[in-house]
């Protein structure tokens, strides 16, 4: 009740601040080039027009386009406006110049010309093809064309200062930032070799292509990423539309049903890659089936500047066997995410630790043994599993909400057949709960040890889905030479991006991280704005040989 209560406080509130609000973004990335197959780091800042934070909105979607389609695609997650995540480039891409543009849901009901852009460059260093826009400058001194006034960076009176001008590769570098104003934002640093020159690009010309401004209204993500289906193949006019998170931490989301349609799900606290079930359950027995709706607005640029650029070949090829080897070194796991095992925001009124029983080989076996407060009975035909009402002592005449993994199974016979040597916990959770029409009395979750649905088959109306929600301010990693035998790994490191940190405020007076096993040239970029919005971007080099 709480919760509807909230979704509902929440829509009002964001039907007063459309009325008021125009969001603005600004996008800072790790670099300005780079190689098919690697990752661009991404910073998005949401705010409004006189550069005041913005919380409404919890999601930023960023596309990475030419003029043909979208190659790439994220989703972030905004904190008081902040986020950041990484976007991977296909192998595929051809060399040229493309189109990065950032938005929320809600900028969507201005015209795209408002969302911010940014061209970046992309070489493929595996292959040419017939796509390729690029030209390569013979001379590796180029100069950059002019900047409009207002792109300008404003310069600090104090820069960027290493503890060496000259590291070797694996050394730790100590980097002292300049002092800046308390007031300056959105400060984030970046270290990256310099193995291509460019000119500055153009100033954006934009003739947008796609239908992101169609006339459909659209409303801020205030609690989280709203996930969109449709229905098709369905024999009803009306459906009861679910999410599932597959796993051990259970959570389900009712579908509402839109003018055009569409049913939404308001997801809340979901993040990274998650296994999905999408349930459409039509009346009369009938079949349905939902399908995901893409949240992005599919932005292609009229036009894109040709790329002129000039390379060190040897350098170029040294770092696309490093963007190659990204994909099967070891990953750093201490930032796994956590899994919980009880329904989120409940606790269980008892449980059981199958492991601590004697095992049997169906569920149906199992609930007889030892389950208590539960029973299978009749009902038209049909078997339903039923909870004992603790208050009055008898057992509901409504049937129980039952899950696997997180996943509700409206087929009984189908539990009670599922093999009960997979399960970990049984969890029940007594109170009545509605899920659409549909009222159930207590919930009984079946947690398997791998909690992936193993063994189950879905019924033909529910959809099995590896669907991205967005990233919620994933890490950085980096490796750490602290030691002679750490140094003298032969696990290789081809990092191009040394370091990047979207977290620096004006009160951090240094940074430290390691060097890689790539020689050359490297920049460290600092990058932020002032209350007034002017840019203000700091730069210093230093060599690793």
């Amino acid at each position: 009740m709480k919760r509807i209560l909230f979704i509902i406080i929440s829509l009002f509130s964001v039907a007063g601040l459309q009325a008021q609000v125009t969001e603005c973004m600004r996008i800072y990335t790790d670099k300005d080039n780079y190689l098919a197959g690697e990752e661009l780091w991404i910073k998005v800042c949401v705010t409004d027009s006189a550069y005041h934070e913005i919380t409404a909105s919890k999601v930023a979607y960023v596309e990475i386009s030419d003029t043909r389609q979208v190659h790439a695609q994220g989703k972030i997650a905004l904190q008081n406006g902040v986020g950041w995540g990484h976007v991977r480039f296909p192998q595929t891409m051809h060399s040229g110049t493309y189109q990065l543009t950032a938005y929320t849901r809600y900028m969507r009901n201005q015209s795209a010309d408002s969302f911010p852009k940014k061209y970046i460059a992309v070489l493929n260093a595996d292959q040419a093809t017939e796509e390729d826009n690029i030209e390569v400058l013979k001379d590796s001194v180029v100069m950059a064309s002019a900047v409009p006034a207002s792109d300008k960076p404003i310069a600090s009176t104090s820069g960027l200062s290493t503890d060496k001008s000259v590291y070797g590769n694996r050394n730790k570098v100590t980097m002292k930032l300049p002092q800046l104003p308390g007031d300056i934002k959105e400060l984030s640093v970046s270290v990256v070799r310099k193995d291509c020159v460019m000119p500055a690009f153009p100033a954006s010309e934009y003739s947008q292509k796609g239908n992101p401004a169609s006339g459909k209204h659209f409303i801020a993500e205030c609690e989280g990423h709203i996930v969109t289906g449709r229905l098709v193949e369905a024999g009803a006019d009306s459906i009861d539309a679910r999410l599932s998170c597959v796993g051990k931490d259970i959570r389900i989301c009712d579908g509402q049903l839109q003018p055009d349609g569409t049913y939404a799900f308001y997801t809340s606290g979901i993040t990274d890659m998650q296994d999905i079930v999408l349930t459409a359950l039509p009346g009369g027995g009938h079949q349905g089936r939902l399908e995901l709706v893409s949240p992005f607005a599919e932005v292609l640029p009229g036009e894109l500047p040709k790329l002129r650029v000039a390379y060190d070949e040897e350098a170029l090829i040294e770092r696309s066997i490093g963007a190659q080897l990204h994909h099967i070194l070891p990953v750093d796991s201490t930032h796994n995410r956590s899994i919980q095992e009880q329904l989120h925001d409940f606790h269980p009124w008892i449980s059981y630790n199958l492991d601590e029983y004697v095992r049997f080989n169906t569920v149906r076996e199992t609930f007889i043994e030892f389950v208590l407060g539960l029973r299978v009975s009749k009902v038209e035909d049909k078997t339903i599993i039923r909870m004992l009402q603790e208050d009055i002592k008898r057992f509901s005449g409504l049937k129980a909400l039952v899950l696997i993994d997180g996943v509700p199974i409206e087929n009984h016979e189908t539990v009670l057949d599922y093999n009960a040597r997979l399960l970990h916990h049984i969890h029940q959770y007594n109170g009545r709960y509605m899920f659409g029409n549909k009222l159930y009395e207590g919930i009984v979750s079946l947690i398997t040890h791998r909690g992936s649905l193993p063994g189950l088959r879905l019924d033909e109306n529910s959809q099995l889905f590896a669907y991205e929600f967005p990233q919620n301010k994933p890490a950085f990693v980096i490796p750490v030479y602290d030691s002679e035998v750490q140094k003298k790994s032969r696990i290789p490191d081809f990092r191009h991006t040394l370091y990047w940190n979207p977290e620096i405020t004006s009160a951090t007076d240094t940074i430290s991280f390691y060097t890689s096993d790539m020689k050359g040239e490297y920049m460290v970029t600092l990058q932020g704005i002032t209350p007034t919005g002017e840019a203000i971007k700091i730069q210093s080099e230093f060599l690793v040989q």
